[in-house]
Parts: C-alpha cells; sequence; structure tokens
C-alpha cells in the first residue's frame, strides 16, 4: 500500500512537472513570436500558434544545453544517417525526446490507473517506452534509409557515367540525375542534391565528399573513389563505372548469401507446418480403418 502511493504521488509530481513545462515552453513561443512579428512589422496576433513540429523545435532548441557535445555530434551523425537535415531537425528531435519521455510513463500511469491494471509494471514500461521508442524509430529510419540507397546507388552512378560520357560537368551531371530520380528513389535524390550544395558552398570539393561517405556505407565508398579520381586526375568515367561494377557485385553476393540461408530457415517452418499435415494425411486413413476394425 505504501508504495502504491508512493507511486502515486511520484506520478502526480511527474505530471505537474510536465504540465508546468508545457506552459512554460508555450509562453516562451508566444513572447518569440511576437518579438518576431514586432521586427517584422506584422501585426500581433493573439492566437496561439498551433504549429507541433513548431514547437518540438523550440523545445528542443531551449533543453538542448543539458546534452553533452558528444551526445549532440552522436545525434548529428544518427540524424545524417538517416537521411535527414541535421541543422534543421536536431532541435525536433531532441524535443521529441523529451516530450516522449515524460508523455508516455504518464500516458501508462492513466492507463493503467483507469483499467485497474498493475501500476508499477505498466509505468516502468512507460518509461522504457518513452526512452527507447525514439531511439528505435531512428535506427528504422536508417535501416529504410541505407536500403534505399543501396538499392538507387548503382542507378544512380550509371545516369552519372551517362551524363559524364556526354560531356557534362560534375555539379551539372550530378543536378541532372538528381532531377531524373527523383520519383523513383528520393532519398538517392536528397543525397545528391545535397552534395550538389557542399560543393558549391565549401571551399574544398574533399571535404564535401567526406561529409558524404559519413552518410553510408556505399555513399562513403562512392565519395572516396569520386575525391580519389579528381585528386589524380583519373577519368571519371570509369571510376564511376567501377563503383557501379561493385556495388551491383556485392548486391548479387548479398542476394546469394541469402538464397542459401533460405533451406536452414525453411526448417523450422516445415516442422512446425508441414510434417503434421503430411502425418494426418498418410496416417488418418489407417488410423480410421483401425478403429472401425477394432469397433
Amino acid at each position: 500500500m505504501t508504495a502504491s502511493l508512493g507511486l502515486v504521488a511520484l506520478a502526480i509530481a511527474a505530471a505537474t512537472a510536465t504540465f508546468l513545462l508545457l506552459i512554460r515552453e508555450m509562453h516562451f513561443r508566444a513572447l518569440d513570436t511576437r518579438v518576431s512579428n514586432a521586427v517584422l512589422g506584422i501585426p500581433d496576433q493573439t492566437a496561439r500558434s498551433k504549429d507541433i513540429v513548431g514547437w518540438f523545435s523550440s523545445l528542443g532548441a531551449r533543453y538542448r544545453r543539458f546534452y553533452a557535445e558528444e551526445n549532440i555530434e552522436e545525434l548529428r551523425t544518427i540524424l545524417q544517417s538517416a537521411g535527414f537535415n541535421h541543422h534543421r531537425t536536431l532541435s525536433i528531435w531532441i524535443g521529441v525526446k523529451i516530450f516522449c519521455m515524460f508523455a508516455v510513463p504518464i500516458a501508462a500511469f492513466l492507463f493503467a490507473q483507469l483499467s485497474g491494471a498493475n501500476l508499477l509494471v505498466f509505468t516502468l514500461v512507460g518509461v522504457v517506452i518513452g526512452i527507447m521508442g525514439p531511439r528505435l524509430i531512428m535506427l528504422t529510419l536508417k535501416r529504410r534509409f541505407d536500403a534505399a540507397i543501396r538499392l538507387g546507388m548503382p542507378d544512380a552512378i550509371d545516369l552519372l557515367v551517362v551524363c559524364s560520357e556526354a560531356g557534362m560537368g560534375l555539379e551539372s551531371a550530378l543536378q541532372r540525375v538528381a532531377a531524373e530520380i527523383h520519383q523513383t528513389n528520393p532519398p538517392m535524390a536528397a543525397v545528391l542534391t545535397d552534395l550538389l550544395d557542399d560543393l558549391r558552398i565549401l571551399p574544398n570539393r574533399f571535404d564535401a565528399f567526406e561529409k558524404l561517405g559519413a552518410r553510408s556505407e556505399g555513399l562513403r565508398r562512392f565519395g572516396t573513389m569520386i575525391s580519389q579520381s579528381l585528386q589524380y586526375g583519373t577519368p571519371l568515367s570509369q571510376a564511376l563505372r567501377a563503383i557501379a561494377a561493385d556495388l551491383r557485385r556485392e548486391r548479387i553476393t548479398k542476394l546469394e548469401e541469402r538464397a542459401h540461408k533460405l533451406g536452414a530457415k525453411l526448417t523450422l517452418p516445415m516442422v512446425l507446418f508441414l510434417l503434421p499435415a503430411m502425418f494426418v494425411i498418410l496416417g488418418g486413413g489407417p488410423m480410421l480403418n483401425l478403429i472401425h476394425a477394432l469397433r
């Protein structure tokens, strides 16, 4: 009984802290909006903003100081490897993590309170989901991004080879290929667009290709080979054709590996689903005849 009362008091305190946090963030966001409107000369509007993404961004930007610099760098790497622009989404992601860390346990506690379930178990499950849920979602998005990159990289390189042999420069070829594959593979088009922007903005091209290689393994090989081709003066089309051949060979090798593992993976489904049905079909008739004869 004492543990239940302590847990209830802890949940009430957490709910109060979350409510105060929401009120404080809404107040700061309204104040920032009024200041921005005053600077831009926009008339003041008393209606509160309903932009949820902007609210998460404001929450993350305000509580970003509680993260260490190495944790911020790790979050940047994860967001970049998942296909997001970390300059835009870092504060939003921090806000989502903070909101889930408080909101999910409170929701689990209220659900357990209303349904009459075990409060301690549901609250602990809510804490685990609130902390680990955003990370698992980001890992899932990272896997999807890597799969899209592995699928679209050989085709994009082939288009770059065609553009290079047609006499186009690297920047114009990247722009044309990004426009061509935007409908079929948007992540690959976004990667090429970001690379094109880095090549135009950064003072050194090698920095742009190094930044590209930090996003995925296939992109790392692509960036390294292109930077070496530009450094040593080798033909760009020849380097791109070699990369495309290596990536396709690697894809075929992985498919063959999965095909060889298929027999071992089918053993358990065959034992569970096919063998009982075969036993029923083969032994059902004689068993019925034996039962009929014994009667």
